[in-house]
């Protein structure tokens, strides 16, 4: 899976994270990089799909 890594740490803003699968219609949006991995993990080895995790702003929200 992969994910983007630009200063997230840099910033006091709450980050989310959308977790889409490249093969099927999962996705997901999780609030840290830690459950966007685990949730992505979890569908990538349950499907065998190619899954990303972009970050996105904290407003955008479609879970």
């Amino acid at each position: 899976m992969l994910t983007n890594r630009e200063s997230a740490e840099t910033t006091t803003e709450s980050k989310r994270f959308l977790v889409k699968c490249e093969s099927c219609a999962f996705e997901h949006t999780v609030a840290d990089r830690d459950e966007a991995a685990v949730i992505g993990s979890d569908h990538q080895r349950e499907t065998r799909h190619e899954v990303v995790a972009l970050e996105v702003p904290p407003a955008f929200d479609r879970s």
